[in-house]
This record gives structure tokens, C-alpha cells and sequence, in this order.
């Protein structure tokens, strides 16, 4: 069987790695001509949002793969660098690059009688059995429009890459558009006492705001270790429930007390967690506190070089950065194929399966609490398995009734989600060989 997969980054990777050591025959088509994806600054593919300073908000134990970890010598969280480097080394230790073609940008992917139709960017055509999309939903910026007009610099997140690039923000007023891990990040950067800036961070909504935990506290358990047998017991509803009502304390663990974010002027953080995924940053709440980074509510109209906000407060500012993220898209499927026409409503099966078309599957579309790369190891296990033959899918009929919106959903345990996939697999697997057996004794 011979298995496409569009995006070399880390969950494409993965699925390469999962599928070749399942004996499948693999080609990872990637538009760039390194692996990495996000984490490669100024990818020629064009897709990477990578900044100088960005650096993992997960730390190393919940972020490596499950056969690979990080060097010693990494710090706990590790650098864009340090994380393009070691996907490569992975790449290269499980003989994945020599099965990725470079500079290869899928344009259209089409089904046929026998799996797919392939076609990239040079004109090729080339027909696989299954198709895995890996491509990941943080490329296609999102840019707000609001009424009026501005003159200054105006810009996405996804192009900053330092105070010099692409434009010289020193001894300005920069204004923040959004309250995610960029929006953070970017802001706590440009408010450095060197650079002289003024900064405005302007949110529309709440976020949970959390600090990298502490080297040497409790870590955050990694989605290939074993659950814990009281949650393991439970059913799913149950074990869900549970965890929702243990989380607080959970959180509390990791982390310690938290400074609530209205406290310094932003808008409270959702009352359930599980609604956003949450911000990771140590200093922006200080920065508020100290004045180093003004809050603002969300931008109501521009005035060519003033903001007016939503509390009617119009400030001069010098220019701005949208940090106000990405839309998930799928240039290369129809929409009739995906059955909606926004992405952002595409229905799976266990999360990885399209339900109409059994050799269609996702990985790294999942919002989840944790590091997306081992969960995306575990889901490419699961359609390793699948196409291996050690499980069969239900019904179409069923998969349909089951499919859930995987970007409208709340955020996922990683080990749970892991979980149902792995006792799906042997629970179908075991009815599958009974079938077989039973066939078996009736020819016989």
C-alpha cells in the first residue's frame, strides 16, 4: 500500500516515521526544503510564523516523541532553532528524509475508484491508496477589518520577526492586536526598556494566562505514559468529568496560584478552561502590572495614526501588529470532498478519519491541552494499524453518526485522547479477527 502524506513538519514526520516502520510505502510531499514546518524561521514554503525569539511552551518531557527525546543539553523549553534541529535529527534517525520530496506544494488531491490522485505544483500527478493531510492549521493568517483606515505599519504576527524586521519599531507606540501566545510573546519583547517603545495590547476576550512551570516541579504527563487506573476505570463521560472537576487543583499543582488577568486590566479568562487553549508566558502580566505593557479592550476603529477603542479612548499610535491568529485550510481538497465549505467544520472519526471516504485521514488536527506532536504520533499509529489490517472502521453510517467537529470541540486530554484511540483499535481489531476465525471454521 503505498500512503501520501502533505506536510513535512512534526506531524507529517511522524506519520512518515509510523507508517514506514508499519511496512507501508510512505512519500511526504513538503513545499519547503527543510523539514520542521512552524518551527523552521522563514521557511521557503512560506507557511512558517516563526519569530527570533519564539521559543516551546511545553516543556521537553511532554513535548518529545516517544522513542526520541531531546539532547541533555537542551534547556526545558527549547528554541525555534533548537526545535528545527531536532526534528531533523529525527528525520534523519529514522531514515524519514530520504522518503520526503522537497519543494513539492500539493495543489489538489482528488479521490478515485482506488484512494487518491495527487498533483503538485510542477504539473506531477501520481496516484496513492491512502492520504494523510499533516499540514497543520497555523499557516493562512487571519486579519481583522475594522472601519477606517490606518497609515502607519500594519501587519500580521506571522511576518515579525524581531524589532527590526520587517519594520524598525524603537522609540514608538506599537499597538498589540490579541491576546494568544504571539500577541504575548510579541508584545513582552517590543516593551523591552532598550528599545523605548510604548506598547498597547489590546484583547477582546479572556485568556487563561499560566507560567512555564518551574524546572524540578511536577510535569505534565506525556500522552504515551500509562493513565492513571482511577481515570482508566472509568468511562469515558465519566473519566472527562472527573478530570474537569480536578483540574483546578491539577492546574494548581503545576503551576501555583495563578494572578487572575483583570486584575492588571485585561479581560477575565474564561470561567471554563476547556474553551481555549491558554496562553503560556511568564512576564506579560508583570509587564501590565509595572506599566511596561498598557491593556487595552478590542480596536473599534482606525484613525491613520490613533486607535480608538471599544471604551471610546482614542490614543496615538505609530503602528500594528495583528496577532489574531490562523484559519484552518485546505487549499487542495474540494469542499465537496471535505463535505463543508469551512474547514474549521471538518467532521472526523476518532478525530483522524474522514467518515465518508476510509482512506482520507488528518493528523495534528486536534485541540488539545498538551504538546500536539506525540498526540500526533498516536494518531499516526492508529491509521498505521488501520491500513495494516489489524482493524477494521465501522459503517460509514456510523462513522458519520460518531464524527465530531474537531476545531469546535474543547480542548482534549492528550493521554485520553490517546487512550480511546488505542482501546478502539484493539476493541474493533479483536471483533475483526473474530470474523475472520468464524469464516475460517465455515469454509473448513
Amino acid at each position: 500500500m503505498r500512503v501520501a502524506i502533505i506536510g513535512a513538519g512534526p506531524s507529517g514526520l511522524t506519520t512518515c516515521k509510523t507508517l514506514r516502520a508499519a511496512g507501508l510505502s510512505a512519500v511526504c510531499f513538503e513545499a519547503g526544503e527543510r523539514v520542521g514546518g512552524q518551527w523552521v524561521l522563514d521557511n521557503s514554503s512560506g507557511m512558517s510564523a516563526a519569530y527570533r525569539s519564539l521559543r516551546t511552551n511545553t516543556n521537553k518531557s511532554m513535548s518529545r516523541f516517544s522513542d526520541f527525546a531531546f539532547p541533555v543539553e537542551y534547556p526545558e523549553y527549547p528554541s525555534h532553532a533548537q526545535m528545527a534541529e531536532w526534528f531533523e535529527s529525527y528525520a534523519r534517525r529514522f531514515g524519514v528524509l530520504d522518503h520526503v520530496r522537497f519543494r513539492s506544494r500539493v495543489v489538489r488531491a482528488e479521490p478515485h475508484a482506488d484512494g487518491f490522485s495527487v498533483e503538485t505544483s510542477d504539473g506531477e500527478r501520481e496516484s496513492f491508496d491512502a492520504l494523510v493531510v499533516a499540514c497543520g492549521n497555523l499557516w493562512d493568517e487571519v486579519t481583522p477589518r475594522f472601519p477606517g483606515s490606518f497609515a502607519g505599519p500594519a501587519f500580521h504576527a506571522k511576518h515579525y520577526r524581531d524589532p527590526n524586521s520587517p519594520h524598525a519599531l524603537r522609540d514608538q507606540t506599537v499597538l498589540v492586536v490579541g491576546l494568544g501566545n504571539s500577541g504575548c510573546e510579541i508584545a513582552v519583547e517590543l516593551a523591552e526598556p532598550r528599545l523605548g517603545n510604548r506598547v498597547l495590547l489590546s484583547a477582546r476576550s479572556g485568556q487563561l494566562i499560566l507560567p512555564r512551570a518551574a524546572p524540578g516541579g511536577p510535569t505534565p504527563p506525556h500522552p504515551s505514559d500509562p493513565v492513571p487506573w482511577f481515570f482508566r476505570a472509568l468511562p469515558p463521560f465519566a473519566r472527562d468529568a472527573l478530570f474537569r472537576a480536578l483540574f483546578p487543583r491539577i492546574l494548581t499543582r503545576i503551576t501555583g496560584e495563578l494572578r487572575a488577568p483583570e486584575s492588571v486590566g485585561l479581560p477575565a479568562a474564561p470561567r471554563d478552561p476547556f474553551l481555549k487553549r491558554s496562553v503560556v508566558n511568564d512576564h506579560v502580566l508583570d509587564a501590565i502590572a509595572n506599566g511596561s505593557i498598557a491593556a487595552r479592550p478590542n480596536v473599534r476603529e482606525l484613525h491613520a495614526r490613533a486607535v480608538e477603542f471599544a471604551d471610546g479612548k482614542i490614543e496615538p499610535v505609530d503602528a500594528i501588529i495583528y496577532a489574531t491568529g490562523y484559519r484552518f485550510a485546505l487549499p487542495f481538497l474540494s469542499p465537496d470532498l471535505i463535505g463543508c465549505t469551512n474547514p474549521s467544520d471538518l467532521r472526523l472519526y476518532q478525530g483522524v478519519a474522514h467518515p465518508r471516504h476510509s482512506r482520507l485521514f488528518f493528523v495534528g488536527i486536534v485541540r488539545a491541552l498538551c504538546s500536539i506532536w506525540p498526540l500526533s504520533e498516536q494518531q499516526a499509529r492508529w491509521v498505521a494499524a488501520l491500513l495494516c489490517c489489524e482493524f477494521e472502521l465501522p459503517s460509514e453510517r456510523e462513522r458519520e453518526r460518531r464524527a465530531m467537529p474537531v476545531l469546535r470541540v474543547p480542548l482534549q486530554h492528550c493521554q485520553f485522547r490517546a487512550l480511546d484511540l488505542a482501546r478502539e483499535a484493539a476493541r474493533r481489531g479483536g471483533r475483526a479477527r473474530r470474523r475472520v476465525t468464524r469464516s475460517r471454521r465455515a469454509r473448513s
